[in-house]
């Protein structure tokens, strides 16, 4: 299994990042990256890409990641909407590497250390809310010129290291055991049953547990309670939502499976310590929405000022 291997001693070059959202008929254009990498993390719809003779099917949740030196294009049209966030970006001379390693846990977990993160081309993302959070963060720090471009750099290092943080533990926490595989199954129809009236009495009669029973052993491998998990659910779909739609606070309370706007303004400021209004203008801007701008203009070092940090180690090691 090939893994792209990133060295995170040092930030990345941030080069150029938006939130991108299709029109009818849209398909990528065909683009080179000349020694950039990408990334692409889908929030809705499909996305259809080539690379080189290489054919991916992107769905909402899934990120993927282009190493450099690569031909990208669609090769069929997206439904229109389709929206994903995308970051353009360089790392220091000789960051990247590609590594093949045995499709194994162990094979796996050897690629990752404190001075490198590691991504597969394509998987799904387990914790989006964190995420979409972090990417928001990204694309607000890019638009408001701070004094210097190092706060960008940061932000999309610390996103980068989440993503492979987020496919990190999906193998290292794999279920071992057909107790936590259970627990696992139980957490999945939790999300797939979600609603306003879901209660720990209807999760045990789906499971045929005794309710008390259920609920201790939930907390023992999860360190929530069933109610604590639903209710971070809740509070992950109302996130989610508030930073990537319009959609009034009422709307978004019935969405999210609350019983009212006030039960659910209370609550979420409670764990957040925000109201869902200041949450959401905290990173949800206009400018966030890139559909009228071609993230696909081909990327080279000649058209981006190759930072001194990076000139200075291509100097050393040329000397």
């Amino acid at each position: 299994m090939k893994f792209t291997c990133l060295d995170i001693s040092e930030p990345v070059l941030h080069i150029s990042s938006g939130r991108f959202t299709a029109g009818e008929h849209w398909q990528h254009k065909h683009m080179y990256h000349d020694g950039n990498f990408e990334i692409i993390v889908m929030v809705h719809g499909t996305a259809y890409l080539q690379v080189d003779n290489s054919y991916f099917e992107l769905h909402e949740g899934e990120c993927f990641a282009l190493p450099p030196f690569h031909h990208l294009k669609g090769y069929k049209e997206s439904p229109a909407n389709t929206q994903y966030y995308w970051f353009h970006f360089f790392t220091k001379p000789d960051g990247i590497s590609i590594q093949e390693v045995p499709n194994t846990k162990t094979g796996i977990e050897q690629l990752f250390s404190k001075n490198q993160a590691a991504l597969p081309i394509k998987y799904k993302i387990n914790a989006i809310d964190k995420v979409i959070i972090l990417a928001n963060q990204v694309l607000d720090v890019a638009k408001n010129n701070y004094f210097t471009s190092l706060s960008v750099d940061f932000l999309l290092s610390a996103l980068l290291i989440q993503l492979s943080e987020d496919y990190y533990k999906s193998i290292v926490d794999a279920p071992i055991s057909e107790v936590e595989a259970r627990i696992d199954g139980i957490k999945e129809w939790i999300r797939a049953n979600l609603s306003e009236k879901l209660r720990v009495n209807d999760v045990a009669e789906e499971f045929e547990l005794n309710p008390h029973y259920l609920v201790r052993l939930f907390k023992n491998y999860t360190n929530m309670t069933v109610i604590q998990y639903i209710n971070s659910l809740k509070l992950d779909s109302a996130k989610e939502l508030l930073l990537r739609t319009n959609l009034p606070i009422k709307q978004i309370a019935s969405m999210s499976f609350y019983p009212d706007e006030k039960r659910f303004m209370k609550n979420f400021k409670s764990q957040l310590n925000l109201t869902p209004s200041e949450y959401r203008r905290a990173y949800s801007k206009k400018f966030l929405d890139s559909s009228i701008f071609d993230p696909e203009v081909p990327i080279t070092k000649e058209g981006v000022d190759y930072d001194d940090r990076f000139k200075d180690d291509e100097t050393k090691k040329g000397s």
